[in-house]
């Protein structure tokens, strides 16, 4: 038997080791809370789930960092929009921004964006990534951006309708228009042709194709110079305006289309001719959609002699100048595994996107899913850029408020690219004192 005062000595000492252990177990705990990082990231609605699923995916493989996504609206224009009115008061509740290639220039401009080049090798990234978005993640030799995603508009059609009708894919506008006359039944809801006719930056998008496919340009940053009152920009004009009124394959609906209004018109099954972004594919395909397996894609039309341009559009995560520097590493690595290779075949595979990177286009699972990749590739290698210009905004609204004047009949053709061509030189001038 152990005497008293012995006993008492021997709890006392075992008192102390478990005080001990408990008090180094919740200090261990704290210290493991203090350093879980929280990283905000700005994105667009997630449709697909992709979003959520690739930080689960990443906060598994990284438990130490948390993401928490902010789901902004479904127009760039106004995710654009929120992010810049964050950043006027330098600072930012977005730490990262899922970025569109045109908003580079405008960002990075005014400072709103942190330079990357400590953390990416750019010659490693153009080795990797189509040329374009690459391209478009720099602004005055420094990168600002990890593409993840590229993007091109595309020329959906009902191949099912083609082929009753004996009909090929359209090549020129005079294909399309015709075919979509002979096929459309308006009467019984099946128009002939619908894109995003909003006045708004996805009506530019689709409309450069066409200035582009018909041998116009808008503006060239390199020489400054505005070229859309030229007679192919007018020509151009005027085609948008009468697939609504002359040739009457387009309903007025359009003229409040964006994407998403756009894609559902086309998907259940209301016109033959599409024209849209890559995403469309998966969602158009689904099992519970009418045209599912019956529709086709392929690159945009032009005029004859012409080539077919498609608006390069893509996508990748920037990270705020304004983010607390202790989060600067996670945020960075995030970044990185988003545009890794599994998580882009991943995105292929969930969301329907087009990767940024060459070799998935050449990965025989991935063209099992979309054999369209087969010949994507060789779109993508040849997109052409919105005018990367940090004036783009205000040249972007000062085109779609004249197109949309045209396609309402406000205006002429002639009358609403002379004003537009008035307008840009205006702005070019102010912005460059010349």
């Amino acid at each position: 038997m152990i005497p008293l005062r012995k006993s008492f000595k021997i709890h006392w000492q075992i008192g102390i080791v478990l005080g001990l252990c408990l008090v180094f177990v919740i200090g261990l705990s704290t210290f493991s809370l203090a350093e879980k990082t929280t990283i905000t990231a700005l994105i667009g609605p997630d449709t697909t789930g992709f979003d959520h699923t690739v930080v689960n995916l990443f906060e598994k493989e990284n438990p130490n960092i948390h993401v928490e996504l902010i789901e902004g609206p479904h127009s760039t224009d106004a995710r654009e929009e929120m992010y810049i009115r964050a950043s006027e008061a330098k600072e930012s509740p977005y730490d990262l921004v899922w970025c569109d290639i045109i908003w580079i220039p405008p960002l990075a401009a005014k400072g709103y964006l942190l330079p990357l080049d400590n953390y990416l090798d750019i010659n490693q990234l153009y080795a990797q990534h189509f040329k374009a978005t690459v391209d478009g993640s720099v602004w005055k030799g420094k990168v600002y951006r990890v593409p993840a995603m590229s993007d091109a508009g595309l020329i959906y059609y009902r191949k099912d309708l083609l082929a009753k009708g004996g009909f090929s894919p359209p090549e020129t506008f005079d294909d399309l228009i015709s075919t979509a006359q002979k096929l459309q039944d308006p009467a019984r809801g099946l128009w002939g042709f619908v894109f995003q006719g909003a006045e708004y930056e996805g009506l530019d998008c689709f409309y450069l194709e066409w200035l582009w496919g018909n041998g116009g340009y808008y503006y060239d940053p390199k020489t400054r110079k505005v070229g859309i009152d030229s007679p192919e920009g007018i020509g151009a004009t005027k085609l948008l305006v009468d697939l609504i009124y002359k040739y009457k394959i387009t309903p007025k609906d359009v003229l409040v289309f964006k994407e998403e209004e756009s894609r559902h018109f086309f998907q259940n099954g209301k016109s033959v001719f599409l024209r849209n972004w890559p995403y469309v594919w998966i969602l158009a395909n689904k099992p519970d959609v009418p045209v599912a397996g019956k529709i086709g894609a392929k690159p945009e039309v032009h005029a004859p002699g012409q080539k077919p341009y498609a608006t390069q559009g893509g996508w990748g995560f920037a990270i705020s100048k304004f983010i607390e520097s202790e989060k600067i590493p996670a945020a960075v690595k995030f970044a990185r595994y988003h545009a890794s290779y599994k998580i882009q075949k991943l995105s292929v595979k969930i969301a329907g996107r087009d990767a940024s990177m060459r070799a998935i286009y050449y990965d025989p699972e991935v063209l099992k899913w979309n054999p369209h990749f087969a010949w994507l590739r060789d779109v993508l290698e040849h997109t052409r850029w919105r005018p990367a210009t940090p004036i783009w905004p205000e040249l972007s609204d000062i085109m779609a408020k004249y197109l949309h004047k045209a396609m309402i009949k406000e205006l002429t053709p002639e009358e609403a690219n002379k004003e537009m061509a008035k307008e840009a030189r205006r702005a070019v001038k102010e912005y460059w004192g010349e």
